[in-house]
């Protein structure tokens, strides 16, 4: 198991998340999970937080974030290995309430994918808008 450690500091906001996840491979269909692509499957079913020890119930938005920039990786994942399915099961994040958005769960599920299949990083830049408060990540495609 690998631990992913997401950071931004910027003018006026900070994010830090730290992931850490396994992958199975597998030869048939996971059997807990959902597809994030035809072969890499997602399980956040069992997470703990890695500051407090206790299991952690994701949202369904901040699965749908995982899912997403696992997305983001999965077609460079599935070139380079060649077990029929992966499995990427959540074990832990490291979540400090202050700086935490569950966009950011995006950027780093692909960050921890790059150093786990080591792909080539992709490119994702963080901005917040100061007025909402809300963060919006560009991922020059």
């Amino acid at each position: 198991m690998k631990t992913y450690r997401y950071k931004v500091q910027r003018n006026g906001f900070g994010l830090f998340l730290g992931i850490a996840a396994e992958t199975t491979r597998l030869t048939s269909v996971p059997a807990r999970g959902a597809p994030v692509s035809e072969r890499v499957w997602l399980d956040a079913s069992e997470v703990d937080n890695a500051f407090h020890g206790n299991r952690l119930t994701l949202n369904e938005h901040e699965v749908a974030c995982l899912q997403f920039g696992l997305g983001k990786v999965s077609g460079d994942i599935e070139l380079i290995e060649t077990s029929p399915y992966l499995l990427i099961s959540i074990r832990a994040l490291e979540i400090v309430e202050v700086g935490y958005a569950e966009a950011a769960l995006a950027p780093a599920i692909a960050g921890w994918a790059e150093a786990e299949f080591f792909l080539t990083p992709r490119r994702c830049d963080v901005s917040r808008d100061s007025a909402t408060g809300q963060f919006a990540f560009d991922w020059d495609e």
